[in-house]
């Protein structure tokens, strides 16, 4: 099996379980409270590593107290290999997390500094066959980045979040994505860019159009759909992949464990709609038990 490497900050995730996600002007007490490392490639690389893959996590946070804390705990991970830069003169990110009784998420993140995103990857070197997973932080790294794994004969893959999207616009994620190999993306996405571009009609054939415009000639895309499933594109044909039937606990982090499946099946050999589907399963998983457990997968 292919080493996997996961790419991302780490930060201090502060989580707050409370009944309802607030409205304007709301006051309301938690009724939990817990301070746990988090970051887009943390729970990648925490998923991989439960399945057992060869994972290694790249990542950044501050010369700070709080780094000291991540970086402790991202080493305690079992299984995991764990590749983390120290900033000097740099604060570690952060972020809120507030989860409502059926498990859905709101996220605050801190305004972070420019290179703890812009040093990502920045001296990474793959074996042919590698994997590099991620998500959408800066443009022109990740192009770089792309570039360098391709010639080395690895496989990226990018997760293609709104909130990046909105940071860096519709132009730029689209020349990012024409340098990935493989791309994740949800229905948030989804709707915002079907009403920039006027897009209407069946929520797959929105998917689909989508998909299109992402894959271009030689691309593989994912659309996920949360309890719709996953659109799956790949050389011009699209496959429907249905949810699984599931009561979520907490949905912070499912995207990342379902690009942990894609990452996992690819770098067995599996195909790419077979990906998806055992994707699917891991992420229900996850979102079932708030961790992945080969076990229960039939793994």
């Amino acid at each position: 099996m292919s080493r996997i490497y996961c790419l991302s900050t780490v930060d201090l995730d502060r989580v707050f379980t409370i009944d309802h996600l607030p409205a304007h002007d709301e006051k309301m007490f938690a009724s939990a409270y817990r301070e746990v490392v988090g970051g887009q490639g943390v729970f990648t690389a925490r998923a991989l590593a439960a399945l057992r893959a060869p994972v290694t996590f790249v990542g950044t946070v501050g010369d700070d107290r709080t780094g000291t804390f991540l970086v402790e705990e991202m080493q305690r991970v079992p299984g995991l290999a764990v590749k983390i830069e120290r900033l000097p003169g740099v604060a570690s990110g952060s972020c809120i997390i507030l989860v409502d009784k059926t498990g859905e998420k709101a996220i605050v993140l801190a305004p972070i500094h420019d290179d703890l995103v812009k040093r990502l990857g920045e001296t990474l070197h793959v074996a042919h066959g590698d994997i590099v997973t991620c998500n959408f932080f800066d443009p022109a790294a990740l192009q770089s980045l792309f570039a360098r794994v391709r010639s080395e004969g690895g496989i990226s893959i990018i997760d293609m979040e709104f909130t990046g999207i909105r940071i860096h616009g519709w132009d730029a994620t689209f020349a990012t994505a024409a340098t990935a190999d493989v791309i994740c993306t949800n229905a948030t996405a989804l709707s915002a860019w079907c009403e920039k571009e006027a897009v209407s009609g069946e929520l797959l054939d929105r998917a689909e159009r989508l998909a299109m415009a992402l894959a271009g000639d030689r691309r593989r895309v994912c659309v996920t759909l949360g309890g719709g499933g996953v659109l799956v594109h790949e050389s011009g044909r699209s496959v429907h992949v249905p949810a699984l039937p599931i009561r979520p606990v907490n949905t912070t982090g499912a995207g990342d464990t379902f690009l942990a499946g894609i990452a996992f099946a690819l770098s067995r050999g599996d195909r790419f709609v077979d990906a998806a589907g055992l994707a699917t399963r891991i992420a229900a998983d996850f979102l079932v038990h708030g961790r992945v457990d080969p076990d229960r997968i039939g793994l």
